[in-house]
Formats: C-alpha cells, sequence, structure tokens
C-alpha cells in the first residue's frame, strides 16, 4: 500500500522543472479554498440560510479535527519531504502528514451539506475538496492516500454527526440564543 502510495505521490508532486504558474495555482488551491469556505458558510448563517445544516456541518468540522488530532497523536506519518521524496512548495513545518486536516474538513463540511438543504453547496464543495488535496499533493506536503484517508474520516464524521437525534434540540436552542443575542445588539 505504502508503495503504491509513493508512485501516486511521484506521478501527481510538482518537480523541480514545475511551472510557476502552476505551482501558484496549487497554492491558491491548497491554502485558499478553506477560508473562502468558511467565509461562506458564515453568509449563510447571516442570511438565515438553513442554520441547522450550517451546525450539523460544523459539529462535523469540529468532530473531524478532534478525530485527526487522536490518529496524530496516536500514530506519526511524515510528510513526503521529512523522507526525502519530492520537494517542500508549501514550506509546511515538518508534522503528521495522514490524515490531511484540510481534506478531512473539506470533505466534512462537503458531505454534511450535500445531504441538507444545502445540496448544492455541498455538492459544489465536493470537487473543491479534491482540488485542495490535489494543491498539498503536488506542492509536497502530503501522499495522496492522506487525502483519501481524510476523505473518507470527513464523510463518516459527517454521518455520525447526523445519526446524533438530540443535535436538532441543540441547534434550535443555538439558533434563539444567536437571535436573542443579535436583537441586544440592534
Amino acid at each position: 500500500m505504502q508503495a503504491l502510495d509513493i508512485k501516486l505521490f511521484h506521478l501527481l508532486t510538482a518537480g523541480a522543472d514545475a511551472p510557476g504558474w502552476l505551482v501558484l495555482v496549487a497554492s491558491g488551491l491548497a491554502s485558499a479554498i478553506v477560508p473562502l469556505v468558511a467565509a461562506g458558510l458564515v453568509l449563510f448563517w447571516i442570511m438565515g440560510r438553513s442554520r441547522p445544516a450550517l451546525l450539523d456541518a460544523v459539529a462535523a468540522g469540529l468532530l473531524e479535527l478532534g478525530v485527526v488530532q487522536v490518529i496524530g497523536a496516536m500514530a506519526y506519518r511524515p510528510r513526503p519531504f521529512e523522507i526525502g521524496l519530492g520537494l517542500n512548495l508549501m514550506n509546511h513545518a515538518p508534522e503528521n502528514s495522514f490524515p490531511s486536516d484540510h481534506a478531512t474538513l473539506m470533505f466534512a463540511l462537503a458531505v454534511s451539506l450535500a445531504l441538507s438543504p444545502l445540496k448544492k453547496f455541498g455538492l459544489l464543495l465536493l470537487p473543491l475538496g479534491l482540488a485542495v488535496g490535489w494543491g498539498r499533493v503536488y506542492l509536497g506536503a502530503h501522499f495522496p492516500f492522506d487525502i483519501l484517508g481524510g476523505a473518507m474520516l470527513g464523510a463518516v464524521c459527517a454521518l455520525v454527526v447526523r445519526t446524533v437525534p438530540q443535535r436538532k434540540a441543540l441547534w434550535s436552542l443555538t439558533e434563539r440564543v444567536y437571535l436573542r443575542m443579535l436583537g441586544w445588539v440592534f
């Protein structure tokens, strides 16, 4: 399995002769999409668009962040550049590679929203999650299986959150508190 991951990494990663424009595109995809998605979620929240769906997505994101931290504490996997493979074009710190935090978050949000009234936004996030993952592999920060593992873990986290029956009451309370606080400010 590791040999396949390394072979795929070599196929997908930038070499020393990578075109500057492609490195720039990969950098944008690897770094800018997640904050833009976060801004989109905030915008949907402010607009009042399906707040329970947004809270499900945020809960899935928080769950995945916790699970990723546990995985990283239990089993360290070096990044490709730490073992002499590829270039570190992101100037990424040497820290646990599996699973990719970015890919896990993107797929937790995408799957959660794809199963909600915000289905179109969730479905849009799926290819964006793949683009983030490709950028991070191309720039040498991750192996392909780090992205695949993150995608699978993110999807599982989204599905787990949806199985919690008490979340609907909690989301309703959260929205009422938010609206009351908003009323105090305005």
